[in-house]
Parts: C-alpha cells; sequence; structure tokens
C-alpha cells in the first residue's frame, strides 16, 4: 500500500510540473491580441479619442478580447438601448485603440439580446439577434454635458419600438 501511495504521489507531482512548465512555456510564445489594459472590464463603457482628434470621443464598449467598439442608438427604439454601429466594423482602430485612447469611462452597459422582429422567432429559434447595452438615463445627460458622440441610426420601423407593438 505504501509503494501506491508513493507512486501515486510522486505521479500527481511530476504531472503538476509537467501543466506548470506547459503554462510557462506558453506565456513565452503567447502573443496578446488586446490592446486595453485589465483596468477596463467586459460591458464598461468608455469614451474613445482617435488620434486625429478631428471628431469628438465616441462612446464605446469594451468587447470580451479587450478590445472597444462603438456604440449608437437606434432613432426608432429606447433611449436607453445602445447597439454595436455597424458604419464601423471596417475600422481597424477600434481594435487597436489602447489605454491612452480612453478619454472617459461611463460604468457598466446591461447586456443583452433584442431578437430582429422582421425574421421571427428569436435567439435559438432560427432567427438572429442584436446585442445590445441598456444604460440609465442619467448616463445620456452625462454623455452629452462631456461632449461624447453617441450617434442614432435610423434602421427602420422593423427594429424599433413601434414593431414591437409600444408605441403608435
Amino acid at each position: 500500500m505504501f509503494v501506491f501511495l508513493a507512486l501515486r504521489a510522486s505521479f500527481s507531482n511530476a504531472w503538476i510540473n509537467v501543466l506548470y512548465e506547459r503554462q510557462q512555456n506558453s506565456r513565452i510564445g503567447h502573443v496578446d491580441n488586446s490592446a486595453l489594459s485589465n483596468n477596463y472590464l467586459e460591458n464598461d463603457l468608455v469614451a474613445v479619442q482617435k488620434p486625429d482628434g478631428i471628431f469628438s470621443p465616441r462612446l464605446c464598449v469594451v468587447r470580451p478580447d479587450s478590445t472597444v467598439m462603438p456604440l449608437c442608438r437606434h432613432e426608432d427604439d429606447v433611449e436607453t438601448d445602445l447597439y454595436l454601429d455597424p458604419r464601423c466594423d471596417s475600422d481597424p482602430f477600434w481594435i487597436e485603440a489602447d489605454d491612452e485612447a480612453v478619454k472617459g469611462t461611463y460604468g457598466e452597459g446591461w447586456y443583452g439580446q433584442r431578437p430582429v422582429p422582421s425574421l421571427g422567432g428569436g435567439p435559438g429559434y432560427g432567427a438572429e439577434a442584436l446585442e445590445v447595452w441598456s444604460i440609465d438615463e442619467t448616463i445620456i445627460d452625462l454623455l452629452t454635458n462631456d461632449g461624447v458622440d453617441l450617434p442614432i441610426l435610423d434602421v427602420g420601423i422593423a427594429h424599433g419600438e413601434k414593431a414591437r407593438g409600444g408605441s403608435f
């Protein structure tokens, strides 16, 4: 029995050493693609200034991979629901933005998904969903006072409050 326990203990120690070496070796060759530091967490709302400085800072959300994506409001929708701005997808700056580009923080957005009404059903039933971050009304006033850009995107009636039957 003693031999079995000694063998088991040495096997466990050897396995722990192998795991530790793998972890250390993976850190050596690991390239971190995220530009933001650990000061910013997923779903944090931040104002990001492009280096050209021509435009006002944009309100962005921190994504799980520590990149930022600009947000917008939909014209015919709830004022406090923010969506990813599809017009900014092709700009590589949003992936490369670092801590120096962040000009202000505005708390955390409450993440959710909204089904696209024109497709019927909902997430899990074959229909696509839009990611949405809900914020408090006071944040919108704060953004306006700070000069942070939060554009309004006209996506048509199919996405808005009228499409959900909440307004006439």
